[in-house]
């Protein structure tokens, strides 16, 4: 297992000594907290898997399908044996829980990012009461991380939010670069002509290799732009509505708690000034 570690300006090899993430063979779940720093983890692959939250700041994440942005008050859960890259460029701060011993039930395939509920972040913080130490031969604890792991996949609403996918040609991949410089107004007769396609053979090639349609990539790509205008720029419900691609407030709203799991106000009150990047 390789790792690289980079908080303030240092790199090492092997085990890092500021190890958040790293996860020892046969340990306990336990939890532990994170930050505030810059940093830049890779690994292999983790046993276990891990829940992280951040609470502070906004991390990336990167893995072989895409990558994913967590801003604070969200959290993704990584399943065990995923190789990963967990990047913080501004001071960022959280808490993951590190399960070892396979208590998530989790069917779902590869990583997925949402916002952290008030439930969840109720059972998160009570994790903290048990490190490695803490919850080794620990029944309180066993039980307890067993619970959460068979509540943990509800958590999580939708597989793409925040999420940037990596196709597997360039000229898709060009598609993808090109929408996100355009911007949620960018149609498919333009990403198609811009690709050199007709648009029948987009509308196949994008089904291929991102496994959803045009429509649907659309769409989540408006959800994911809205969420980052309100918590980002604190745009208003109904400038975002428009900015994305609705033509009412009413409408982007239903769309948004559909996805997201909360109203656009909802989500936008959940950031504080302490949350401004």
């Amino acid at each position: 297992m390789n790792h690289t570690q980079q908080t303030e300006g240092s790199t090492q090899h092997s085990r890092p000594q500021v190890d958040w993430f790293y996860v020892e063979s046969g340990a306990p779940s336990h939890a532990r907290r994170f930050g505030t720093a810059r940093f830049d983890y890779l690994t292999e692959a983790e046993p276990g898997g891990q829940l992280v939250r951040c609470t502070e700041g906004e991390l990336e994440l990167f893995g072989h399908a895409g990558e994913w942005v967590i801003p604070a008050d969200h959290m993704v859960y990584i399943p065990q044996g995923r190789m990963f890259r967990l990047r913080a460029r501004v001071p960022s701060a959280g808490i993951v829980i590190q399960f070892g011993r396979g208590e998530v039930a989790w069917w779902r395939d590869g990583c997925w990012v949402g916002p952290v509920s008030e439930m969840a972040a109720a059972l998160v913080d009570y994790g903290l009461k048990w490190n490695a130490e803490h919850a080794q031969r620990n029944r309180q604890a066993a039980c307890f991380f067993v619970t959460l792991g068979e509540m943990l996949p509800d958590w999580f609403r939708h597989e793409r939010i925040n999420w940037i996918p990596y196709a597997e040609t360039s000229a898709i991949q060009r598609a993808i670069d090109f929408a996100h410089a355009q911007g949620p107004s960018v149609s498919l007769p333009e990403v198609a002509c811009h690709v050199g396609m007709s648009e029948r053979t987009f509308r196949r090639r994008i089904q291929s290799e991102l496994g959803q349609s045009w429509r649907d990539f659309i769409r989540e790509f408006r959800m994911n732009r809205a969420m980052e205008m309100l918590r980002k720029e604190r745009r208003s419900v109904t400038e975002t509505a428009f900015e994305v691609g609705f033509s009412s407030s009413s409408a982007f709203s239903s769309a948004f708690l559909d996805y997201v799991g909360r109203t656009p106000s909802a989500y936008a009150r959940s950031f504080t000034a302490t949350h401004v990047q």
